[in-house]
């Protein structure tokens, strides 16, 4: 055996061959992809027809630029395609004879994002059941992905090989059962011909674009409602900051006005308001809120007198209900005037005489963030004119619209979930602590939509309100159903079909019949068994291969 890739265990072996002249007849020849012959050999009695030529890719010549030519496909050739957890192979061969030449092609396709495998160690060890017959290894290739050994077999019988990649994957795949024919008279016939209706689309076009499939497994689906909804706050989540008085926002006092996003703590100033100068009864409202303040005073000392005076029965008691009633008038109307102001009582009596002794504080009546502002500086505000609209993102609501035509499927509405739109996430609202507070009576005479509302955790604050959502709204529930992603499903003229991988090359359309559908999964009622692999990403890809004229050649030149 020669190889400038050989292994300790070929070195040995070649070391007792030359001892014994080489008088093994259990060896049978390969090549590396250098050209460099290796001869191993064995009896084995398994069991390994040859592939029929309607499952055998025509044989392949790949050049660099990837110039396929037909030819006719070898009686007795074979075509392997495996999936493991990591790694596609596809891989050829023609007719095996002993003595002539034969060259594998051997595909390789990582499932992670159904690329080539390259910049690998790829190790190819024949065995049978005497044991390992030997090894070579392949490190560079002119085709990223197409890995190909040429094997020379001195003697007719079956092969398994083991292929162990070590590079952009570690995987191990086993083809066992690879049939040597004595001479070529022994090859079997072709029983069966070409299928016409297999679409070929190449491995090197596969890796080309974005590409993937997915293995038909049975599954538990929950058939959904899908309709739209919006994020917005809660009702009692929010609150409007509106003018108290009329008054107008000077730029000298009011530098850094909140703006929309930032967040604010509960008593905290939001704005500087300074209020008009006259009001419509003609007093100004820094003077409203001083009368307040004094008669809040007065009506406390006068409580205070008269109960001390009580206590000494100098008076009686109902001059000390009066009292009590007084007292609470004023400070009813103090707490009134004074609810969403903050002001420096400690100078009060200078209120007036000048433009500063007007100055007053509005303050945040919730903790949270703004979510609109209304003001700019040095505007002029009526009484009531909102402000600031500030809101506790900490909870939020999802406001659905149900298209009316769904609302007898969902009078026990179960859990839900939702895409918000323009990104790929799927929010449980299990995971959101998630609850349906409302669900509307009513059709919306516009929208033909039926209102349900649920209410979010939003710790993190990362659902802004005024979003837009895509609501799964679940309904009943279907156990170990066929399911494969709706992105593999193609329309044409009302009916669905996909595309099933059958080999590494070859694709097959096929019709199917669909039934419930669960975020972004679908019920496959017929047309497809277990095991199968269908096209999820790109199928129109392979639709457009199928519609061409003239079929991609292919074959395998290394």
């Amino acid at each position: 055996m020669i190889s400038k890739q050989i292994t300790l265990t070929q070195n040995i072996m070649k070391y007792l061959l030359n001892l014994t002249l080489m008088a093994s007849a259990l060896m049978f020849s390969a090549c590396s992809s250098e050209d460099e012959a290796h001869t191993y050999g064995e009896d084995g009695d398994q069991t390994h027809e040859p592939v029929p030529s309607q499952t055998s890719e025509k044989e392949h010549s790949h050049g660099p630029d990837s110039d396929h030519s037909h030819d006719a496909a070898l009686e007795g050739a074979g075509v392997i395609t495996q999936w493991t957890d990591k790694t596609e192979l596809f891989m050829e061969y023609p007719a095996l004879i002993v003595g002539q030449e034969a060259t594998f092609a051997v595909h390789l396709t990582r499932l992670s994002d159904f690329k080539a495998i390259s910049e690998s160690e790829v190790q190819f060890i024949f065995s049978s059941t005497r044991g390992m017959e030997g090894s070579l290894t392949e490190t560079e290739v002119r085709i990223p992905g197409i890995y190909g050994p040429d094997v020379i077999f001195d003697r007719a019988g079956r092969y398994d090989l083991t292929i162990i990649i070590k590079g952009m994957v570690d995987d191990t795949l086993k083809v066992n059962g690879i049939p040597v024919y004595a001479s070529a008279d022994e090859v079997p016939p072709a029983h069966e011909e070409e299928d016409s209706n297999l679409i070929s689309f190449l491995k090197e076009q596969q890796w080309k674009i974005p590409f993937g499939t997915a293995k038909v497994d049975k599954s538990t689906l929950t058939r959904t409602v899908e309709a739209h909804g919006e994020i917005s706050a809660r009702n009692s989540g929010q609150a409007v900051v509106t003018a108290p008085f009329s008054g107008i926002i000077l730029p000298a006092m009011n530098a850094n006005l909140p703006v929309a996003g930032s967040s604010v703590r509960k008593g905290s100033s939001v704005l500087v308001l300074n209020p008009a100068i006259q009001s419509a009864d003609g007093e100004n409202y820094a003077q409203q809120f001083i009368n307040a303040q004094a008669e809040l005073e007065l009506a406390r000392k006068d409580l205070d007198r008269k109960q001390r005076l009580f206590e000494r029965e100098a008076i009686p008691e109902a001059e000390l209900d009066r009292a009590r009633i007084d007292y609470r008038r004023a400070l009813i109307q103090f707490q009134t005037i004074n609810e969403i102001v903050q002001v420096d009582t400690s100078s009060y009596d200078s209120y007036g005489d000048s433009e500063e002794s007007y100055r007053f504080e509005l303050k945040a009546p919730i903790s949270g963030t703004f979510l609109e502002t209304y003001v700019t500086p040095g505007m002029q505000v009526n009484v009531g004119d909102p402000l600031f609209v500030i809101a506790d993102l900490s909870k939020v609501w999802l406001n659905v619209h149900l298209p009316a035509s769904e609302r007898m499927s969902v009078t026990t509405p179960g859990t839900a979930s939702f895409r918000i739109q323009g990104e790929e996430k799927l929010y449980d609202l299990a995971e959101l602590s998630g609850r349906l507070i409302s669900m509307g009576k009513s059709v919306d005479p516009q929208t033909r939509t039926i209102s349900m509302i649920y209410e979010l955790n939003n710790p993190t604050q990362s659902l802004q309100t005024g979003l837009f959502a895509n609501v799964y709204v679940d309904t009943e529930q279907k156990k170990d159903v066929h399911a494969i992603s709706e992105s593999s499903l193609i329309e044409e003229e009302g009916s669905f079909f996909v595309f099933v991988h059958v080999a590494g090359e070859s694709f097959e359309k096929r019709q199917v019949t669909t039934g419930i559908r669960d975020r972004g999964m679908v019920e496959i009622v017929s047309g497809l068994n277990d095991g199968e692999h269908v096209v999820t990403i790109n199928p129109y890809q392979v639709k457009l291969a199928s519609l061409s004229s003239e079929a991609p050649s292919h074959g395998h030149a290394h």
